[in-house]
Formats: structure tokens, sequence, C-alpha cells
């Protein structure tokens, strides 16, 4: 069998498919770590369609799933690429040869800090009280409730319970992210990472909401 051979194939007949029934869409590949969706990182145009992650195009996807298939010539792409179609955006998350291209939707764009902790082993490695350094930034991500919540630090009867989010992004930009660090989104909400996952699909962190 030649699996090359069925791939090319593969992808003409998903090509053709998407010229069809698809919508234009710029295609990114994110350079270092910041703002994967500036100009400068569009390389491509092209027809994309997307179905639910089953494939099944006569139901919505429902609430709760940020995993999607897209249907397009995946030659020309690669996992951490994001597809962006109107005011849509999705990042491939798998991209493996002869099986569905699977996407991850977007509906949050964060920035992630990390509080630097000061080391008073040596003088001359002093850092200063509240100092911080940028991990990623303007990352267009998934973030979905897990429908669990957390008390809060008081765990006062009259304390309200603080939700905790899924978030979901690529593991493309080379960084490391750890529990505690910082996550702020376009609109100013700050939430701390509480656990950290990565694997083949990307990074998958649990999200503790910031209340003030």
């Amino acid at each position: 069998m030649n699996v090359s051979y069925l791939q090319d194939r593969l992808d003409w007949g998903l090509n053709r498919a998407a010229n069809i029934l698809g919508k234009m869409t710029d295609a990114y590949r994110p350079e270092g770590s910041s703002t994967p969706l500036d100009r400068s990182n569009r390389f491509l145009r092209l027809h994309v369609v997307f179905s639910r992650c089953d494939g099944n195009f006569d139901q919505s996807v429902g609430y709760g799933s940020a995993l999607w298939r897209g249907y397009f010539d995946s030659s020309y792409t690669r996992v951490g690429d994001y597809l962006v179609q109107n005011e849509d955006i999705w990042f491939i998350v798998s991209q493996q040869s002869l099986l569905p291209v699977l996407c991850v939707k977007a509906n949050k764009t964060i920035s992630i800090a990390r509080q630097l902790t000061p080391d008073n082993t040596t003088s001359s490695n002093l850092v200063p009280l509240g100092s911080t350094i940028n991990v990623i930034s303007e990352w267009p991500v998934s973030m979905l409730g897990t429908g669990t919540e957390g008390r809060s630090a008081t765990q006062l009867p009259g304390d309200t319970r603080i939700p905790t989010v899924t978030a979901l992004l690529p593991s493309i930009h080379g960084q490391t992210i750890e529990p505690a660090d910082i996550i702020t989104d376009e609109y100013g909400a700050s939430g701390i990472v509480v656990a950290t996952e990565l694997s083949d699909l990307g990074w998958r962190l649990n999200v503790r909401s910031v209340t003030t």
C-alpha cells in the first residue's frame, strides 16, 4: 500500500469538497510566542469547511464541544496553524496520515504571564518583588467551563463559588506553561493555572478564575 499516494488522493478529494462547500479562509503559521494572527504570519488562502467531530453535517455543534473536523487540502498545513474564516478562528490539533483533520474552535484570546520568585541565595540574583515575565501574548484559545467550582480561600459561608475552565491551545510557541501562571483574556478577566497537560494535541490547562 502506497500511503503517500493515498494521502495525496485524499487531500485532492478534500480540496474538491472544500471548494464546493467551503468558504475562503486565511491560514496563519505562528512565529515566536506572541500575536500568532499578525498579518505577517498569514501564508495561505484556501477553501475550508468544518463539521462536527463525528463528521455529521446535519446537526450543529452543541455546548461544551471545542473539537471540529476540518475539510481542506491539508498538504499545505500542519498542526498549530490557525484558520480564520470571517470572524471565526480555529487551530489544527491533529493531522495524522489518512485520518480526519481535527481542529479546535477558539473563543478567547489570552496572554500568560509568570510571576518571578525572588532568589535570595545570592545578592546578584535578586528579583524585584512583583516582577513578571510574558510567557505568551495574544493567543486565540478555546476556554470552556468544566462544570466544577472551587471554594474561595476564606471558605466563609457567604462566599461565592469560584468557577473553573479548561483552556486548549497549541504548543508550537515552544513555551512551558506552569501551575500558578497568570492568564488574562482580551476583556481583562484573569485566572490562575492550577494544572497543565501537554500532549500531541497541544496544551490543556485547568484554570481557576480570579475574583476581586
